[in-house]
């Protein structure tokens, strides 16, 4: 008799495959983006993206009835990808949400500079 395969086992412990060192600056952006999509769909409240760390594309606090958002993957922020928005659950999804879009649109070569930018610090 046949076991689960390593798919089935996979998606039954909810393993979320990362990417790999190898891939470029686009799949990185989108696995993070999409990994922040997820973890807001745990949230009821804005109350809750508030934190101690930067580990989440949305700033521990607001300010102001606003929340910054950052796109970050490697540990940094990428240029020119932070934006403030309500300070809402569905205003900080639909800002990831439309950075995601954008992202996806793009090619590995619209983040050369990026990748440069990162090698030089």
């Amino acid at each position: 008799m046949a076991g689960p395969t390593l798919e089935e086992l996979i998606k039954e412990f909810g393993i979320e495959p990362a990417s790999t060192q190898t891939s470029g600056p686009r799949a990185k952006l989108l696995a993070q983006a999409d990994r922040m999509l997820t973890e807001l769909d745990k949230y009821k409240g804005e109350d809750e993206l508030d934190g101690d760390t930067t580990r989440f594309w949305w700033a521990p606090q607001s300010v102001y009835g606003k929340r910054r958002v950052s796109a970050r993957y490697g540990g940094k922020v990428v240029e020119g990808l932070t934006t403030t928005t309500d300070n809402t659950l569905a205003s900080v999804r639909s800002t990831i949400e439309t950075l995601r879009k954008l992202i996806e649109k793009s090619t590995d070569d619209t983040w050369a500079a990026e990748e440069e930018r990162r090698k030089k610090k």
